[in-house]
């Protein structure tokens, strides 16, 4: 079968890039606000798990993303150990100027990696945001969802769901994938002290979006732009890009299943 951009990554000269940098603040704490702030700054080329989930052209990760997991997590059934390093990343990572929402799942892993990567942490109020990250984790521990979703992205070629679900486990520590919720506030409480620990002072800004530009900015070495700082993704948003992505791996699901059995049908009346 012939190789279409939703599988096969894209082929580019490597050039010698810096890290990107790594904004490690766990999904949920203003990710797409801080990719919004950064493309204003002058950072083009940057990776946040809508764009990797909702876009075609980037469905060629997801299989990775797959891998880095079974390679990470301890606490799945399909770890194997192997560990994830630069050139593993960089499979996904090397065009890119920042990185985040999906990256902070990996976060030591990433750090390892990148050693040199300028690293930024956004933390919220704890309780603000277990409310807002629970309608991501919360119907995933439904096992009858998780099976009709991971065959929704089988048939749709949108294979978002398998890998997230590693994911999900795999960064709350839960023993399965069913209570993932219960860890989920130990798991962000780990999650900020470990970034805090491994990453060098002098390499990580401890920021919260209410600070606005200034400590980014200084931290980046850029000029303080003229215009409000973004806040964008908030929940309702999320709420209805969720459906609207829902929607468009049913519809293609449904195509890739209904079409060839029309075509099918024509021949034989032919």
């Amino acid at each position: 079968m012939a190789a279409s951009p939703e599988t096969t990554p894209p082929q580019s000269e490597k050039v010698a890039r810096p890290p990107p940098i790594l904004c490690l603040g766990a999904p949920r704490t203003g990710t797409a606000s801080l990719m919004k702030a950064l493309e204003i700054l002058g950072y083009p080329n940057l990776h946040h798990g809508w764009e990797a989930s909702e876009r075609d052209d980037m469905q060629w990760q997801w299989p990775i993303f797959d891998r880095a997991a079974d390679a990470t997590y301890p606490n799945i059934p399909t770890y194997n150990g192997k560990g994830f390093g630069r050139l593993d990343w960089d499979e996904i990572f090397s065009e890119y100027d920042a990185v985040s929402d999906i990256g902070s799942l990996f976060a030591e892993s990433l750090i390892k990696a990148y050693p040199d990567a300028k690293v930024i942490l956004v933390e919220r109020d704890i309780e603000k945001w277990y409310n807002s990250a629970l309608p991501i984790f919360e119907p995933a521990q439904n096992p009858r969802l998780r099976k009709f979703a991971i065959k929704i992205g089988d048939l749709s070629g949108m294979e978002s769901a398998k890998a997230s679900y590693k994911m999900h486990q795999g960064w709350t520590g839960a023993p399965d994938p069913n209570h993932t919720v219960d860890h989920l506030k130990d798991a962000y409480v780990r999650h900020n002290a470990l970034i805090r620990k491994i990453v060098p002072q002098e390499q990580l800004l401890d920021f919260q979006l209410t600070q606005r530009w200034e400590p980014l900015c200084a931290f980046l070495g850029k000029e303080v732009p003229d215009c409000p700082f973004p806040h964008v993704n908030d929940s309702k948003e999320y709420q209805a890009r969720g459906k609207k992505l829902g929607r468009k791996m049913m519809g293609r699901a449904a195509r890739n299943v209904l079409l060839p059995c029309a075509k099918k049908d024509y021949r034989i009346k032919e």
